[in-house]
């Protein structure tokens, strides 16, 4: 060996030495394209046998590649055919390991530095997939969905692909969490995942986007195929009985329908309008599916009263509700002290006026309607007139709050209010929806001296059936019958109807929607005790209405009813 070979090999066994050390592979690779230096770690991360570093020495490069082929193949192409002086691979899943791979072209041959970012990799694998997956059902989350929902509708814009969204909603899932704790929800939301999962494509992507709502995004999928696979799973989730300890319950699902397309081809209105389609199928009954109707304005409707959300919210937080009032009047007089149904408004940032007509429904749809009419109850009870009685509404959403009847006792308390001056009005669909918890609720707040009136009684198909259980003192007949009383011989039978099995029961009746002398002519002559409507008095802000002529405060300023034979009406003691 000659002088200058032992110092090439002195130098290479020093440069091994010192890379020995580094804490990722390192080797080079010389102009004969062979191994100049390669220490243990790049022998590892390779996939190469263990042996002796001097056997690796004067390798062809592909022997020491052969085990990756991505790199074999961009170091060909970048470093030996010259399209560049580099090479980078990034999360290179080779020999159990997952690398990033540097190659740089040098002035004598080419520098490999392999770095191992398993750990680091799978730390943000497990990172993104905490990102986008629910943690309870292991489903994709909103963010997930929503993502590939942008992915598919640039997509299909390109290739005229066709797709659907299923919106899904569980039905009767509240009573699960009420009735066997949160534990029970929890099972059950991964019960009907499952069964979910077993009725999509492969390729279809399910996810919980929160609380007991999933959505399906169905690629490839046509309208036909998208209602057939939303009643499998419906029909399925109909006939599952889930069991937990010793308690079983029945629930079911409402879905809803919308096509990925134009007109509505963003990911926010695609979802919306499958929501939208998802209460459509609620509220006509539950348990069905429903496709978005886009000619008949169902997602225009739905949108504007997303939109009435931040508004609701916002009149609840700045107090821009008012309360008005308007008489209900006895036929006959001998009544000593008025008597007002409080009615809500809202003011909006103008200052105009809107009717509970526009914002009802949708209080109804987000669930706000607990904390509206506490803001009524509230109001009310803050303004309250010792010579004054007053109906106030409580609604089907209200009448399952558990702590209602606490928060009443505690305006009580508050407002040192007389409840023989409160009558809560209550509708006879809501009162049948839960008739036992509406029983126990009436019955416990008559013992504190509360009366109550069956609002719009008729309009359901069970009216007489149900009457008998509800300990109500007052009947309110549907106005859809009073409005047509003097003109349609069908509406008076009805109304002379419920007022005799309301006289025979021992309640008083009360007719709304009298708007003209007529009905108030037909009313007398049937027999109904009190009126309430624009011909007997224009409802008016609570403030201008706090006393009656008959009240004794000195600044009443109101005027009397419309009809002469006419007298304030006051409740009879409960």
């Amino acid at each position: 060996m000659n002088h200058s070979t032992q110092q090439t090999v002195a130098l290479r066994q020093y440069l091994t030495g010192i890379i020995g050390n580094a804490p990722f592979g390192i080797l080079t690779i010389s102009e004969e394209m062979e191994i100049s230096i390669i220490n243990a770690d790049a022998i590892k991360l390779l996939g190469l046998p263990l042996s002796d570093l001097a056997d690796m020495v004067d390798i062809p490069y592909s022997e020491a590649f052969v085990n990756i082929p991505e790199l074999q193949e961009n170091f060909e192409t970048s470093i030996i055919g010259k399209q560049s002086r580099q090479c980078d691979l990034s999360r290179i899943k080779a020999n159990a390991y997952i690398l990033n791979i540097k190659c740089r072209s040098m002035l004598h041959g080419t520098l490999v530095i392999i770095e191992n970012v398993t750990k680091q990799a799978e730390l943000e694998d497990k990172l993104l997939y905490q990102a986008t997956h629910d943690n309870l059902t292991k489903l994709a989350n909103r963010k997930q969905f929503e993502e590939r929902l942008k992915r598919f509708i640039a997509k299909s814009k390109l290739h005229t692909l066709s797709g659907a969204v299923i919106f899904i909603d569980i039905d009767r899932f509240k009573p699960v969490n009420d009735t066997a704790g949160h534990a029970a929800g929890d099972e059950l939301l991964k019960r009907v995942t499952a069964i979910m999962k077993t009725n999509i494509r492969e390729r279809d992507t399910l996810a919980r986007l929160g609380g007991d709502e999933f959505s399906i995004l169905l690629e490839m999928c046509s309208l036909n195929k998208a209602v057939q696979i939303a009643e499998k799973i419906r029909k399925e989730i109909e006939s599952f009985v889930f069991t937990y300890g010793k308690k079983s319950f029945k629930v079911g699902i409402s879905a809803g329908i919308s096509l990925v397309n134009v007109p509505y081809d963003t990911v926010s209105a695609i979802i919306n309008a499958a929501d939208n389609a998802c209460q459509i199928a609620k509220n006509n009954g539950r348990n069905r599916v429903h496709v978005i109707n886009l000619e008949n304005g169902e997602l225009e409707e739905h949108i504007r009263e997303v939109e009435w959300l931040g508004k609701l919210n916002w009149a609840l937080a700045s107090n821009q509700f008012v309360i008005y009032a308007q008489k209900i009047c006895a036929i006959g007089g001998g009544e000593e002290s008025s008597h007002f149904e409080v009615l809500i408004r809202l003011k909006d940032e103008d200052g105009m006026i809107i009717s509970p007509g526009v914002f009802i429904p949708p209080a109804e749809r987000y669930d706000l309607m607990p904390d509206i009419d506490r803001w009524v109850l509230k109001a009310t009870f803050s303004k309250i007139t010792p010579s004054c009685n007053y109906s106030i509404n409580l609604s089907g959403q209200t009448l399952s709050d558990d702590s209602l009847i606490n928060y009443i006792e505690n305006l009580l308390d508050t407002y040192n209010v007389n409840p023989k001056q409160i009558c809560f009005e209550i509708t006879e669909t809501a009162a049948i929806q839960e008739l036992d918890k509406t029983v126990a609720l009436i019955s416990c707040l008559k013992q504190k001296g509360f009366c109550f009136s069956l609002d719009d009684f008729g309009s359901g198909l069970s009216s007489f059936s149900y009457l008998k259980k509800l300990p109500v003192n007052y009947l309110k007949i549907d106005g859809d019958f009073v409005k047509d009383i003097a003109t349609d011989s069908v509406s008076y039978a009805m109304v002379k109807s419920i007022n005799e099995v309301g006289h025979t029961m021992g309640l008083k009746t009360i007719a709304e929607f009298v708007e003209s002398e007529a009905i108030l002519a037909k009313l007398t002559e049937i027999g109904v005790d009190y009126v309430q409507g624009y011909y007997i008095h224009e409802p008016q802000p609570f403030e201008k209405l706090c006393n009656t002529v008959n009240c004794n405060r000195a600044d009443c300023n109101t005027t009397n009813c419309n009809a002469a034979n006419l007298s304030s009406m006051t409740h009879a003691p409960c």
